[in-house]
């Protein structure tokens, strides 16, 4: 091969616009470098179709026409031999196109019309199969074709079957990019429907609970109030009684005694229901208010903890359960108090609504609550004396809408919320130990900063 060409060929093999994956700037390239080498002004890539029924031009540089483009296509019925010739996959090399076996179909229509004289096809190959050619045409006397100069133009389509591997290659990893940006995107969208639905399973179970403490509340109000009411009825009919006296001229010292005595005694029954009734709806308000709150605050929770249980007793007392309370003195924490207050009212509902029952025989049905302070924060625990729940299940208490009393309304989502909420929000630990016979423990710790 002549140094003129394979110098070519060094240039264009080493150019950075073979691979970068831009094919319409590296076919320019190979044609300009082929009309260079070959000493031509026309020359063209044509790629087949699907099913090689026909070539279509994708660029064409005419220089004596001041063309660089050119949307020719040729089919295999027009021109039957010149495609029965490519079909060889082989180089087509017409010294004189006018007369080739292969090419004399274009004299009328193609070559005479625009002087083409001779014509060097070399196939185009891209993963072992062919997929078009690059047509060199030469213009004015015919030539001949010498070897080197046709080993240098298939080494030109060479070079542009790797061009087309790095423009797949290109277009795989932008279409990657895109997926990736795509799948990142659906991950975000997917995290923040996940994040509302457990938001809204939050709530839900938030809802659930004040429903229990509702029915309690209601049950156990009444009680008072009704002794207040009684208690006041009473009085107003000894006020009348001793009304009646008055106006007669009856009243003695006695009766105005015994009086004062009934109704002291009445109201001050009235006045302690009054104010126990009053209490629980307190408690009550602050522990609903607590639970629809993420507001950080500090408490106390010798103080806070009695307050968000009590409201549960009348529940418990319904179901011949006893909450008992044990919490250290003087231990203060700033945290969220309505996380709290749901920790222990999922927890204590939860232990009334599945620990006891008919197969449990003990004299006294007991949910205890605890909270005390270790070296790894606040300790609070709410241990029950029930039926218990063997050990292949511990874990399984945990995930979500794993339950034991769906056919009375339970959704499984209780422990699974409480679990969420005290990794995410408390950063903290909880765990369950439980022996079937012997009851269940659940403990919560939340860490703390000294």
């Amino acid at each position: 091969m002549k140094e003129t060409l394979e110098l070519i060929l060094l240039r264009v093999s080493q150019s950075a616009d073979i691979d970068k994956g831009e094919l319409d700037v590296a076919s320019r390239l190979i044609i300009n470098s082929v009309c260079e080498g070959l000493r031509i002004t026309r020359a063209g890539i044509w790629l087949y179709d699907e099913m090689q029924t026909l070539v279509q031009c994708t660029l064409l540089i005419d220089k004596g026409n001041d063309l660089d483009h050119e949307s020719l296509v040729l089919t295999r019925k027009d021109f039957p031999h010149y495609f029965e010739a490519l079909d060889s996959e082989r180089t087509i090399a017409a010294h004189d196109a006018l007369t080739d076996v292969a090419t004399f179909e274009f004299a009328e229509v193609y070559l005479t019309p625009l002087g083409i004289s001779s014509m060097l096809d070399v196939p185009i190959r891209h993963r072992g199969k062919m997929i078009g050619i690059i047509c060199c045409e030469h213009q004015g006397k015919a030539r001949e074709w010498h070897a080197d100069e046709v080993v240098f133009a298939a080494s030109l389509a060479d070079l542009y079957g790797r061009a087309v591997s790095a423009n797949e290659r290109a277009d795989y990893e932008q279409r990657l990019i895109e997926a990736n940006q795509t799948l990142e995107q659906k991950v975000i969208d997917r995290t923040a429907e996940l994040e509302a639905a457990q938001e809204k399973l939050v709530e839900s179970e938030k809802m659930a609970a004040l429903g229990n403490l509702v029915a309690g509340i209601a049950h156990e109000v009444n009680t008072p109030l009704g002794i207040a009411l009684t208690s006041v009825s009473n009085c107003k009919e000894e006020l009348k009684d001793i009304y009646r006296d008055f106006e007669n001229d009856e009243l003695t010292e006695q009766g105005f005694k015994d009086f004062e005595a009934i109704c002291s005694e009445g109201l001050n029954l009235a006045e302690t229901s009054l104010m126990r009734a009053a209490n629980l709806v307190q408690d009550f308000k602050r522990t609903s208010a607590d639970q629809t709150s993420l507001e950080i605050e500090e408490i106390a929770l010798d103080e806070y903890i009695p307050r968000v249980c009590n409201p549960l007793k009348p529940m418990l007392r319904k179901e011949q359960v006893e909450l008992s309370i044990d919490v250290t003195p003087n231990l203060v924490i700033t945290t969220c108090p309505g996380i709290i207050a749901q920790l222990l009212t999922n927890l204590i509902s939860n232990a009334q609504r599945h620990a006891f029952g008919p197969s449990v025989n003990n004299d006294v049905n007991r949910v205890s609550v605890s909270c005390s302070k270790n070296v790894k924060g606040i300790v609070i625990s709410v241990q029950d004396n029930g039926k218990g729940i063997p050990e292949a299940l511990h874990k399984k208490v945990f995930e979500p809408f794993y339950t034991t009393a769906r056919d009375k309304g339970g959704t499984g989502l209780g422990l699974n919320i409480l679990y969420n909420l005290v990794r995410q929000k408390f950063n903290g630990e909880i765990d369950l130990t439980s022996t079937p016979g012997e009851g269940t423990k659940v403990t919560v710790c939340i860490p703390v900063e000294d």
